[in-house]
């Protein structure tokens, strides 16, 4: 079953609301040494949850990872390779929904999602031979993170992971995100102007932080009323240009 959110997102009722990166990271770290085996972490899009999770778990670029880390565009026999070249080490699967959404993912994350300690993924085709050294059936004792922006119970596959999964909602307030975004974003210009207009903005993502950059360092001039525009509904983004003209008004007289 899921329950409401006050933004009105749905999440399971036996969620775990997690409203700062400061407790975000507590819960990451025992992931990524391994007392938790199977943690599903949902939220809004663009409040850092992915980044949080590969810098709990040492994740780059690079292909020295100890974690196997893998986006929803990802092939159901890519990611059968993955789990074996990763077999026993920490599993992270971003975009849950798309991942579901393939039939032969869902026969690869049903076994892997189960909480036993040790656990056996199979592939049972002759793509498998084409592969050296790569076996039919494995057995693995990876623990296993889901990222997703949002839960549905769509089926019964989704919904015996619900039962079995440790679910963080990770829901920080506006407040909470601007401070966050300090510790990373060095444009302080960008950064204070997007601060004065907290108490309006409905849903703050940092990647206004990003796009507003992007302007800027294109040469748009009219960089903040193009960001007024993104953050904020169209009444109150009416409104804080009529007000800022009435002050360019009074200004010139």
């Amino acid at each position: 079953m899921t329950a409401k959110t006050d933004n009105s997102i749905p999440m399971p009722e036996d969620a775990i609301v997690v409203t700062n990166y400061h407790d975000l990271y507590r819960y990451l770290c025992k992931f990524a040494e391994g007392s938790l085996d199977l943690v599903l972490l949902l939220g809004k899009p663009g409040i850092g949850k992915t980044e949080a999770v590969k810098h709990a778990l040492g994740i780059d670029d690079s292909r020295h990872s100890k974690t196997l880390y893998v986006e929803g565009h990802a092939q159901p026999f890519g990611l059968y390779q993955g789990l074996w070249r990763y077999r026993d080490s920490p599993v992270v699967l971003d975009d849950l929904d798309r991942l579901y959404a393939n039939p032969d993912c869902v026969r690869i994350l049903k076994p892997l999602c189960n909480t036993r300690r040790a656990k056996q993924i199979s592939w049972l085709s002759n793509a498998v031979t084409a592969v050296p050294e790569l076996p039919t059936e494995f057995m693995t004792t990876s623990n296993v993170m889901l990222i997703a922006n949002e839960w549905r119970s769509l089926n019964s596959n989704v919904r015996a992971l619900e039962d079995r999964a440790i679910i963080l909602w990770f829901n920080p307030s506006i407040e909470e995100i601007h401070r966050k975004t300090a510790e990373w974003f060095d444009e302080p210009e960008i950064y204070h102007f997007i601060g004065s207009y907290l108490p309006h903005i409905p849903q703050l993502s940092m990647r206004y932080y990003e796009k507003a950059k992007r302007l800027r360092t294109a040469g748009f001039q009219d960089w903040k009323k193009s960001l007024l525009q993104m953050m904020l509904s169209d009444r109150t983004c009416t409104i804080v240009f009529i007000v800022d003209f009435l002050r360019w008004l009074d200004q010139i007289e």
